[in-house]
C-alpha cells in the first residue's frame, strides 16, 4: 500500500464525532519538566569557597563560567584551542566554531592549577574524561559544595551573565555555538 493511502486510512478511522477537530474532548498531557537550573551568585561563592584555585574542581568550573562550554566541549578543550588568551573552537553539539577571549582570571587559574595534556580537565589517569564521567564528576563535587545543580546550570549562568552585560543575539550565538537566534533570545528578552 502507498503511504498516502495508509495515512488517509488511519484518518478515515478516527471517529466521525467532531471531524473538525478530533482532539476535540482530549485533555493535553503535562509533562514534568526536566529544565536545569541555573546558578546564582550564592552557588559560586559556595562552590569557590569549597574549592580553591590549584583544584581540579575549580578548574572545571572557571572555564564553564567564563566561556560557557558544554560539557561535550570542555572535555576536549585544551591548550591547543588556545592563542594567547582567545580560546577558539568547533563545538561538537553543533559544530560551529566558537571564539572567546578568556579573562585574566581563567588565565590565572589555567597557570596555577595542573592541567592535562590534550585536554585541562583530565580524569584520574590524565585522559581526557567523557562527557558524561565529567558530568557525574562534576556534580559529585558540586554537592559536596554544598550546590544541587549541574554543569548545565553554569552553562545557562555564564549566558546571562553575558546577556546583561550587554551581549547581542549574534554576540551570544557566537560563544555558545547555537545555530538561530531562539536559543539567544531566551536570555536577552
Amino acid at each position: 500500500m502507498y503511504s498516502t493511502d495508509r495515512h488517509t486510512s488511519a484518518l478515515v478511522a478516527l471517529p466521525r464525532r467532531n471531524v473538525e477537530d478530533p482532539t476535540h474532548g482530549v485533555e493535553a498531557v503535562k509533562y514534568k519538566s526536566d529544565a536545569f537550573e541555573p546558578w546564582v551568585a550564592e552557588d559560586v561563592a559556595k562552590f569557590c569557597t569549597t574549592w580553591q584555585i590549584g583544584t581540579r574542581q575549580r578548574l572545571a568550573f572557571e572555564p564553564l563560567l567564563c566561556s560557557g562550554l558544554r560539557r561535550s566541549d570542555i572535555v576536549r578543550a585544551g591548550r591547543q584551542h588556545m592563542v594567547g588568551n582567545t580560546f577558539s573552537m568547533r563545538t561538537q553539539k553543533t559544530g560551529a566554531e566558537i571564539t572567546v577571549e578568556s579573562p585574566d582570571r581563567l588565565m590565572s587559574v589555567i597557570a596555577q592549577t595542573q592541567t592535562g595534556d590534550l585536554a585541562f580537565i583530565g580524569g584520574e589517569n590524565g585522559q581526557p574524561s567523557t562527557t558524561e564521567s565529567f558530568g557525574n564528576w562534576f556534580r559529585k563535587h558540586c554537592t559536596k559544595a554544598g550546590v544541587e545543580k549541574s554543569a548545565y546550570g553554569v552553562r545557562k549562568l555564564s549566558a546571562t551573565l553575558a546577556a546583561n552585560a550587554g551581549a547581542s543575539s549574534h554576540e551570544l550565538m557566537a560563544q555558545y555555538g547555537w545555530a538561530t537566534s531562539r536559543q539567544a533570545r531566551t536570555y536577552t528578552k
